[in-house]
């Protein structure tokens, strides 16, 4: 399953204006494939209906209120991994008694973020439910970092850490369970470089590179390249 929560990649796309990861997002129209889609925002926007799915929407602002009452369910229910909180968190039991209500006597609980969102208790309790049973890729925001408009008001700084709070007890990095933003083309591998024609040919050199300050950041790269001033004729490039 994958949650796009206040992200619209089909608006927002590659800081380049590029649609190249509307491709990928299509292969989840493939119902086949038996991948499903949730969208969590005020605003039934672009991606919504090119993917079409279950759609939430909390009211302004109220994003961090739905959100603590999914991990409620979860702790109430044991709908996480509690080895990966163990090993791989911090300060869980202080937040743990924040959203059971243990520190303020206010349990964050679906009932009580109806009053907040508009979104029934019964609703927010079927997603956590099954969120916490499949494996789950959390999307949030523009570019899948917090560019989203969740993050764009008094409050907003305190959903970006909830939704870290959220994939971490669901266990980062398992087979399936991931953040991301699936807006931007295939995923890239950083440790390999294959220059291009406006790059100073296949030597990469600095000195012919059109990306002489990207090159420089390839510290371990620098020993390897041809120093001898080279081209290739674009003729030659696909």
């Amino acid at each position: 399953m994958i949650v796009f929560w206040s992200a619209d990649p089909e608006t927002t796309s590659g800081s380049y204006g590029a649609q190249e990861g509307t491709v990928r997002r299509k292969w989840l129209k493939n119902k086949d494939l038996g991948i499903k889609v949730v969208h969590v925002d005020p605003f039934y926007n672009s991606s919504c209906q090119f993917l079409p799915g279950k759609w939430f929407a909390p009211k302004p602002t109220t994003s961090v209120a739905m959100a603590m009452a999914i991990a409620y369910v979860w702790m109430d229910e044991g709908l996480y991994d509690k080895e990966y909180v163990k090993t791989h968190t911090e300060g869980f039991d202080k937040w743990k008694a924040y959203i059971t209500g243990e520190e303020d006597g206010v349990p964050k609980s679906p009932e009580w973020q109806e009053s907040e969102t508009g979104i029934p208790a019964k609703d927010v309790r079927a997603l956590a439910r099954e969120w916490g049973s499949k494996r789950v890729y959390l999307a949030p925001g523009g570019w899948g970092n917090g560019h989203g408009g969740a993050c764009r008001n008094q409050t907003g700084i305190q959903w970006a850490r909830v939704m870290v709070c959220l994939i971490a007890m669901q266990g980062l990095g398992k087979p399936g369970v991931n953040m991301g933003n699936l807006q931007w083309g295939a995923p890239l591998d950083f440790n390999f470089y294959f220059p291009g024609y406006a790059d100073g040919g296949m030597s990469g050199d600095l000195e012919g590179t059109a990306l002489p300050v990207e090159l420089y950041q390839r510290m371990p790269q620098l020993p390897t390249m041809n120093t001898t001033f080279q081209r290739i004729p674009r003729i030659f490039v696909p």
